[in-house]
């Protein structure tokens, strides 16, 4: 971004959706208090959420002393991580001038053509990746209440796919776009972008498990590569949401124990885990087989009016 006489910044033209914060100067430090300032929001708004949660729980539906996988807990969970949506272009508007809209995509715009085609492509095949890893994974099962089951449902449908949005704002928009800011090469602020933002989505969910781990590395890469490879981050939305969702709803269809399937500790993962990796670095080559005959979609570049050609 560079900025302009009225004093704010304006997206680079023509560049790809992780060097649109491209500037002069590197901005490093800035970059770091962004981080900082996204990762501190998150667990702030988890906190904050999870007391409202408890609070409700307790006061209206009278949850005492239950494990806290309540639909409300559950609820007020996701809707925190689904907070970083807003949080990031706040960050990214205060920070560094610019309009929090071109987190959306190279357009500034969410491209609801391009999520449409996400859907199309992703639904199915994920829907038979969870199946088949349900079929071999295993799971403990518990009683539910049927109206929890309703509530769960509900949760799964209507929240998961928020919260799965606000991580992609969060660490495929803006961590993504900053990191990349800070190398002058193309090719390298690519790969550096990545594993930056890869690394710093494995470790905000604070696994001890290598297996894991690994997972999330690998959803962190194909990720970042959708999202470079379509200019924006409706496909890596559309893979994320559709994963959560569909493993949410399944724990409840299956009447999983949240409290097991929640476990991230060291030895709660293991290689059937790379079931999943392996369908999403699938997903990813025929992504990249669609966009093979053009480049990354860049930003649009400004067509000047007469007025002020006249100029």
């Amino acid at each position: 971004m560079e900025k302009t006489k009225q004093g704010t910044y304006s997206v680079p033209e023509q560049v790809p959706y992780h060097r649109v914060l491209v500037s002069s100067n590197r901005r490093i430090w800035r970059g770091i208090l962004a981080f900082i300032l996204l990762i501190g929001g998150m667990f702030f708004f988890a906190i904050a959420f999870s007391f409202i949660g408890s609070e409700i729980d307790t006061r209206v539906f009278g949850h005492v002393g239950e494990t806290g996988f309540t639909p409300v807990h559950m609820a007020s969970s996701y809707l925190a991580i689904a907070m970083l949506i807003p949080w990031s272009m706040l960050i990214q508007r205060w920070l560094y001038g610019g309009k929090g809209s071109i987190l959306h995509s190279v357009r500034s715009t969410f491209r609801s053509d391009v999520f449409g085609r996400a859907f199309l492509l992703i639904l199915p095949i994920w829907t038979v990746c969870l199946l088949l890893f349900n079929w071999f994974a295993p799971y403990t099962t518990t009683e539910w209440r049927t109206a929890d089951l309703f509530a769960m449902f509900a949760v799964g449908i209507l929240i998961v796919p928020l919260q799965s949005a606000g991580e992609e704002y969060g660490f495929r928009g803006l961590v993504f776009q900053i990191a990349s800011s800070w190398i002058r090469s193309p090719r390298a602020s690519l790969i550096f972008g990545i594993a930056v933002s890869s690394v710093l989505f494995a470790l905000i969910h604070l696994s001890t498990d290598p297996w894991l781990n690994l997972h999330y590395l690998v959803l962190g890469v194909t990720f970042a590569l959708m999202t470079w490879r379509t200019g924006g981050l409706e496909y890596s939305i559309v893979a994320h949401a559709v994963n959560n969702t569909l493993t949410f709803v399944l724990a409840v269809v299956l009447r999983t124990e949240l409290l097991a399937e929640s476990d991230r500790s060291a030895g709660a993962g293991s290689e059937i885990i790379l079931i999943i990796s392996a369908f999403i670095i699938f997903i990813t080559i025929i992504v990249w087989f669609i966009t093979r005959h053009s480049s990354p979609e860049l930003t649009p570049q400004t067509i000047p009016n007469e007025n002020q050609t006249e100029r």
